[in-house]
């Protein structure tokens, strides 16, 4: 009798604490929708009443304002996409479409995807391994290597390079990207993986949705791999993630 009531006791406290966290969660999610969606509605509507207070504004204002409108559409596009994408990654309803793949192949596509945002920045490679083969979703591994590299783009201070860095661990392969920037609080560390976070430090050096470092903690970690950083204040982050070595 005192086992069932101590099973029942258990039961209702495991579901106390997955409503809480559901809760603190959707809370979480609203605030942070609130915040990203504000500022860019806020600028649609001043555009767009820009625009009706004056029907006869010249052309290059109606283009300046339009092109406000179009841009803040995307960031609220954006936003969305993100959120839906990452909630799919959670619940296991995005399967992973693995297969053998080089460790240059995973370098090569990513750099391909940041490109643009490298462009005027020193990449430099010391990278092991290029012929070993990874068990990865190609499409979304890449993903989480260019993401890195461009947060480093983003954070770097002008003129420093960004370097990548591969190393082998038993049944894993590990991808280091170190840049030269600010750095991150060491209270913020234990942070940044987390949906929607932004520090202050990066909330006005970048714009975005606080989504990429958690999607790809969640892309690596489907893959059974793990992510995480090492940073010093004004002397740069080394982050890296781990993906399984291809049989």
């Amino acid at each position: 009798m005192k086992m069932e009531q101590s099973t029942k006791m258990r039961t209702q406290t495991s579901k106390i604490q997955t409503t809480h966290e559901s809760e603190s969660l959707k809370l979480v999610f609203l605030d942070a929708i609130t915040h990203d969606f504000k500022s860019p509605l806020t600028s649609i509507k001043a555009s767009v009443t820009g625009l009706l207070d004056n029907l006869e504004t010249d052309r290059e204002q109606r283009k300046e304002l339009l092109t406000i409108i179009d841009e803040e559409c995307d960031r609220i596009n954006e936003l969305v996409n993100e959120a839906s994408e990452i909630a799919r990654l959670e619940s296991g309803e995005m399967k992973l479409d693995l297969a053998s793949h080089s460790v240059e192949e995973l370098i090569s596509a990513a750099l391909a995807d940041c490109r643009g945002a490298t462009s005027n920045r020193k990449i430099c490679l010391d990278v092991k391994h290029l012929e070993s083969r990874l068990l990865v979703d190609l499409s979304l591994a890449k993903r989480v290597l260019a993401h890195l590299v461009t947060n480093a783009q983003l954070y770097s201070s002008p003129g420093q390079p960004i370097r990548i860095t591969t190393n082998k661990h038993n049944k894993f392969y590990t991808f280091s990207v170190a840049d030269q920037g600010p750095g991150i609080e060491e209270e913020e560390i234990d942070h940044i993986f987390e949906k929607f976070y932004r520090g202050g430090n990066r909330r006005h050096r970048a714009q975005g949705t606080g989504m990429g470092l958690p999607i790809a903690k969640t892309i690596v970690e489907a893959h059974g791999g793990t992510i995480g950083v090492v940073s010093s204040v004004r002397q740069g982050s080394i982050f890296t993630f781990s993906l399984q070595a291809a049989h």
